[in-house]
């Protein structure tokens, strides 16, 4: 049983895994209480960060469907939430949290570390450039804030700039290897998962470009297949899964 404090709450939880699951979901029932179900290979990091985000939503559910007395949303928040359901919208996602940015932090791209370089410059237009390292050019003029939001802007561009030939080049290598292969793959923002199907389509995390390719086909492969069977060194394919995680930035 493993635990997870938010204010003076504490979440109780138990973790099961599940060989070719590729992604973390959260069920919660009266005898079995909180159960986190998640693909082999996923260290106990990975789980707390998903309680973390899940946390408010847990408790809610721990509650009897009622939102605990530390965790209410604001009045405003309610209001917006009864309108959008009164007339059938959905509500707005929450704004992502920025994360702050300095000189010579690291970035994985294909499971290799690069540096980022921050550049304040003369500039109207903020620019990302990648030579062995990643440049970002900001204007001299940007608060910390506006710098901060302006790089984690370009570092998303940069990959998602990426994605398709990248994913594309594991689908290729897969296909080659497993003929019942999907003719092609999508990518997108997902939340606390790897990889999906949708509609019969095969959606990516775009934040897998942090992983080497070879897990990149792992990750595909597992979408549709036994990958553990399909490929003799599995285990060093998901080996950067255990170790690391898709929140980068």
């Amino acid at each position: 049983m493993y635990t997870y404090q938010i204010g003076n709450q504490t979440i109780d939880y138990k973790i099961k895994v599940v060989p070719n699951k590729t992604d973390i979901t959260v069920q919660i029932c009266d005898n079995e209480g909180v159960t986190v179900i998640i693909p082999r290979g996923l260290n106990e990091h990975n789980v707390r960060s998903v309680i973390s985000r899940k946390a408010t939503w847990i408790l809610k559910q721990l509650n009897g469907g009622n939102q605990p007395t530390e965790t209410k949303k604001p009045a405003a928040k309610k209001a917006e939430k009864a309108k959008a359901k009164a007339e059938n919208k959905p509500t707005a996602a929450p704004k992502a949290k920025t994360a702050s940015f300095e000189n010579d932090d690291k970035f994985s791209y294909l499971g290799r570390q690069y540096r980022l370089n921050i550049v304040r410059d003369d500039v109207e237009q903020p620019e990302m450039t990648f030579r062995a390292k990643f440049i970002a050019t900001v204007p001299s003029s940007w608060s910390e804030q506006e710098t901060n939001e302006g790089i984690q802007s370009l570092l998303t561009e940069w990959y998602q700039g990426r994605a398709g030939e990248k994913f594309n080049e594991a689908l290729k290598a897969v296909k080659k290897q497993a003929a019942d292969a999907p003719d092609s793959v999508a990518w997108k923002e997902l939340q606390d998962t790897y990889a999906t199907m949708e509609n019969g389509e095969l959606v990516l995390n775009w934040r897998l470009l942090l992983a080497p390719l070879t897990t990149i086909e792992y990750v595909i492969a597992s979408q549709f297949t036994d990958a553990d069977s399909l490929f003799e060194d599995a285990a060093e394919r998901k080996q950067w899964l255990e170790e690391n995680s898709l929140q980068a930035f």
